[in-house]
């Protein structure tokens, strides 16, 4: 239905029936249409933007240029373009508002609009989106919530199972999503949803491509309720522990605050809440090719934890099990800090831990069933460590002798 604008220049454009009135008269299909020509990088961005300053610029501020000077250039725009029989006639009518930009420069504010809405607005990254609606947004507190843009699905209980099949089409513990809800809550394919789960409770997911996640307590996942045809994009506020469905030609993307994960098929948990200093993932099976924000890209290697902070990375060899059991209702750790222990216990439990400003030393080993009451847990460590404890209105606060 279209040209090949590929190789366009900006007299080619101004020579353009469909460029001229699409930028005069513009549609939604004909900005659809620019929008993707830009994303897709198929076209030559700076011969756009001359000819789109050129012809929507002048169109309301038209300067004043001699007819002489005129006439000159545009026997030279003439000449140049006789070998390909374009339209003159519609061009002529353009030329005083075409060739008068050449002289005055210009530079129209809706240009850096209609750039920005092409890149931004029809399609909006996973990252922008999450900025926006993850790092000033606080974690609902009782219920886990299904949400797409100002529709919120509420889902009682400790913890929800939400699958998608390849069509999109929404279950929630195994229960269809009617059709009055699902037209409101997902209202077209390239929208993102956020599955929000407060502290003290947990989920699985199942996206339409069928890759698993379990998501971890206070974890906020978003993604696209259909993935594009070119790649898998999700972002990942909290913890979780994926499967990821194996694609050759489409790679699974996870971001964070602070990683880029990519992946074709795979086993593997990440560790990125935002108010944590550091970043972890581990990887069970498969390979995965991490970047962070400075540029850096690691690949890992299965049994491997690459812990990231703003000032460092490492990458070292672990008992995988010990940072994904969590997913199966266990907490398995081996000379792990105990503030640590009592912190992932704190956001499982969804209370609040009152701990000594100053590090207590004390590391331990062992493996705790996260089904079991949290004061039974705390008093097998207090057994074995220095620690001691008092419970006043769900808040502990803790010592260390």
């Amino acid at each position: 239905m279209f040209k090949d604008y590929s190789k366009y220049q900006l007299v080619d454009y101004l020579t353009d029936d469909y460029f001229v009135d699409s930028m005069l008269k513009p549609t939604l299909q004909s900005e659809t249409f620019w929008k993707n020509q830009i994303d897709d990088e198929k076209i030559d961005v700076n011969e756009f933007i001359s000819a789109y300053m050129t012809l929507k610029g002048l169109h309301e501020n038209k300067p004043k240029v001699s007819d002489e000077r005129i006439n000159i250039l545009w026997n030279q725009i003439e000449k140049t373009n006789s070998s390909k029989h374009i339209r003159i006639k519609r061009i002529k009518s353009f030329r005083y508002l075409a060739l008068a930009c050449c002289f005055t420069g210009v530079i129209i504010f809706s240009l850096f609009t209609f750039i920005k809405k092409g890149k931004n607005d029809t399609v909006q990254s996973i990252t922008d989106f999450a900025n926006e609606n993850i790092i000033n947004t606080k974690q609902p507190v009782n219920r886990i919530q299904i949400v797409s843009g100002n529709q919120t699905l509420a889902v009682e209980g400790v913890q929800a199972k939400v699958e998608y099949d390849v069509n999109g089409k929404l279950k929630v513990n195994k229960q269809s999503v009617t059709a009055n809800k699902q037209s409101n809550l997902i209202k077209d394919i390239s929208a993102f949803c956020q599955l929000r789960i407060p502290y003290g409770k947990h989920a699985f997911l199942k996206l339409s491509d069928g890759t698993s996640l379990w998501v971890n307590t206070g974890t906020t996942v978003i993604y696209p309720n259909s993935f594009a045809k070119d790649k898998r994009e999700i972002f990942v506020d909290g913890e979780v522990f994926a499967e990821v469905h194996h694609e050759n030609n489409r790679p699974f993307i996870i971001k964070t605050g602070k990683l880029d994960i990519q992946v074709l098929g795979t086993v593997f948990n990440v560790t990125a809440y935002k108010e944590d200093k550091q970043t972890n993932v581990v990887l069970v099976s498969g390979s995965i090719n991490v970047k962070a924000k400075n540029g850096k890209a690691t690949i890992i290697k299965p049994n491997q934890l690459f812990a990231y902070t703003d000032q460092a990375s490492t990458l070292k060899t672990v008992e995988t099990e010990n940072y994904i059991s969590w997913h199966e209702g266990n907490y398995i750790f081996k000379n792990e800090p105990i503030e640590n222990i009592l912190l992932r216990l704190s956001r499982y439990y969804n209370v609040t831990m009152k701990l000594p400003s100053y590090p207590s030393g004390i590391s331990c080993s062992g493996k705790l069933e996260l089904k079991d009451d949290l004061t039974h847990l705390l008093n097998g460590l207090s057994e074995i460590t220095s620690m001691s404890f008092a419970v006043k209105n769900n808040e502990y606060r803790v010592k260390f002798e």
